[in-house]
């Protein structure tokens, strides 16, 4: 009885605000200052394959203490540089002219600009998608890569399922040793442990912009990085529907 009450309390309240000029933007507005609050101590570093990160960083304000900004990295590549991690951020960061996945190739030529290709080891490819110059990639990788966080426990992975991600490479992301994973999917019978679903009639979820916007709805990154699960609590969800 008293749940019911709520919920038609805050229906109620919604649809108040839905006619209030410019009330979404203040939500955010506001949600915004109270995930910064919520981990204006924290320290973390994000480990992403796009630009999903950036964009984290940016909403809450903070420095990036991550290399991995402004780029993508097919799955492929992302699965070989988490499975060495260590190994791999200790290597020197060279340049190629053309990837060796066809598909990247393609994109890359559509592009308005011919992005840098990163190199780390032994067929590991970085696409640096936002930065106009090898120099300019390399002074940033070197800078933010000194700003990682030192303790493995404050490193958080990301991963999603565009680039034809397949099922098999799903399973090995699930099967990395680090403890802080996110796997975010359209799919919703998505057996592996850290995923979380996007419920678009989509086969993949979107970019890293457009899913930074779409993921607060269904996971809380402020929880994730001081720890926990990042399960949506009641009141995020409300403020969702405004």
């Amino acid at each position: 009885m008293r749940d019911g009450i709520v919920c038609g309390a805050f229906a109620r309240l919604t649809w108040l605000l839905s006619d209030i000029p410019n009330v979404n933007a203040t939500v955010q507005k506001y949600r915004q200052a109270l995930t910064r609050r919520r981990l204006r101590n924290a320290d973390f570093s994000i480990i992403t394959n796009n630009c999903w990160g950036a964009h984290v960083y940016q909403i809450l304000g903070r420095q990036f203490s991550t290399p991995f900004i402004g780029l993508f990295i097919s799955p492929t590549s992302y699965l070989r540089f988490l499975s060495e991690f260590s190994q791999c951020l200790s290597l020197p960061l060279k340049f190629k002219t053309v990837s060796d996945e066809m598909w990247v190739n393609r994109a890359r030529a559509a592009h308005s600009v011919q992005w840098p290709i990163g190199s780390l080891g032994d067929g590991i490819e970085m696409q640096f998608m936002h930065y106009k110059s090898e120099t300019e990639v390399s002074e940033k990788w070197k800078r933010r890569s000194a700003r990682l966080a030192a303790q493995p426990e404050r490193l958080f992975f990301k991963f999603c399922d565009r680039d034809g991600c397949t099922a098999e490479q799903m399973a090995l992301f699930d099967e990395l040793p680090f403890r802080n994973k996110v796997f975010f999917t359209t799919r919703r019978d998505c057996p592996i442990r850290c995923a979380v679903t996007i419920p678009l009639n989509e086969p993949c979820v979107p970019d890293g912009l457009a899913l930074s916007r779409l993921s607060p709805a269904y996971f809380d990154t402020a929880d994730w990085l001081m720890g926990g699960p990042g399960r949506v609590k009641w009141w995020a969800k409300w403020l969702n529907c405004i």
